[in-house]
């Protein structure tokens, strides 16, 4: 009878383990259900054609704005009210970044996955208009810092656009 007992606390002491150290590593590594989300393989094929889904009304100022990204940091200047801008040589004028503006067209939601259109303007000049996809995805994430404290989140937003990719591109 002793060792029936042994037996069963020792299982029982090891199962518990076990199942402490699984539950440990999902907390630290995450936990995502997109897997089994049919959601998000259709986010993934409309991500695939998401370059495609640019229009481009103003070349000139198109090339303004991936000049700017480019050389951003290598050739800004602050003028005499220390306001930061880009000295474009085609436009032959200064790019202030402020003054760059992105504006919801329309927005639709389809469950998980938010179909968000933007109009691209630099001043009054609509310059281009694309297509950002956004996926809510559901898990389990342990986040946080010791700072800040740890907490627990259940949602994260992934996102592809045109202008995702280009700063991917760029190693931004």
């Amino acid at each position: 009878m002793y060792k029936i007992k042994n037996f069963i606390n020792y299982n029982l002491a090891q199962s518990l383990i076990f199942l402490l150290v699984i539950f440990i590593s999902l907390f630290l590594s995450g936990c995502s259900f997109k897997g089994i989300d049919p959601q998000y393989y259709e986010f993934k094929k409309l991500c695939e054609n998401v370059d495609n889904e640019v229009t481009i009304y103003n070349k000139d100022y198109w090339e303004m704005y991936k000049d700017y990204v480019e050389n951003r940091f290598k050739d800004s200047k602050v003028d005499s009210e220390n306001k930061e801008y880009y000295y474009h040589k085609k436009l032959d004028k200064r790019i202030y970044p402020y003054d760059m503006k992105n504006i919801l067209k329309t927005e639709q939601k389809k469950g998980n996955i938010t179909i968000l259109i933007y109009d691209k303007y630099y001043k009054d000049i609509h310059y281009a208009t694309y297509t950002r996809y956004n996926y809510k995805e559901k898990g389990l994430w342990l986040r946080g810092d010791e700072g800040a404290g740890w907490h627990l989140e259940t949602e994260d937003d992934l996102t592809c656009s045109y202008l995702d990719n280009f700063y991917k591109a760029l190693g931004r």
